[in-house]
């Protein structure tokens, strides 16, 4: 479409935050450096505190909090598509790119459309769900940052 343009993907933050670096590089290395010098001190410092327990019983809950990063794929996200036309036009498109992820629109009202996934074989959280703003020439879709990858990659198709 040559006529709508993305914006980046951006996390929703409730509450107060350290803003991050915007070079996704600079990101990458700082999460390996805490990763290699912030797991590593953890379990050192427990060590300390309690130099009775089995090691298994530190390194076991230190890797699992070391998993933490991957779940920020699931955490609320926004992305902004911006059309030169009138972006109401474009929610048709956004029905069908959201039908093949498997969502269906529960809840149409003057402005907003809220999709929620279809039932499936496995639970899924009610976090899932993607609420869409209509404004003039803009579309905010806020949602689960890998649903809004997909729904981006649908889109640009």
């Amino acid at each position: 479409m040559k006529s709508v343009t993305f914006s980046e993907i951006g996390r929703v933050r409730q509450g107060p935050h350290r803003p991050l670096p915007a070079d996704p590089a600079l990101r990458l290395a700082l999460l390996v450096l805490s990763m290699v010098l912030g797991l590593p001190a953890l379990v050192v410092a427990f060590h300390l505190i309690d130099p009775t327990a089995p090691l298994g019983y530190i390194v076991v809950p230190v890797l699992m909090g070391a998993l933490l990063p991957t779940a920020a794929r699931t955490l609320p996200g926004r992305l902004e598509v911006t059309t030169r036309f009138s972006a109401c036009h474009l929610v048709g498109t956004l029905d069908d790119a959201m039908e093949r992820l498997g969502y269906a629109p529960t809840d149409r009202g003057p402005g907003t459309v809220r999709y929620r996934m279809r039932p499936a074989r496995w639970p899924t959280s009610r976090g899932a769900d993607i609420t869409v703003t209509v404004r003039d020439h803009l579309l905010e879709v806020t949602g689960p940052v890998r649903m809004l990858r997909a729904l981006r990659r649908h889109l640009s198709c």
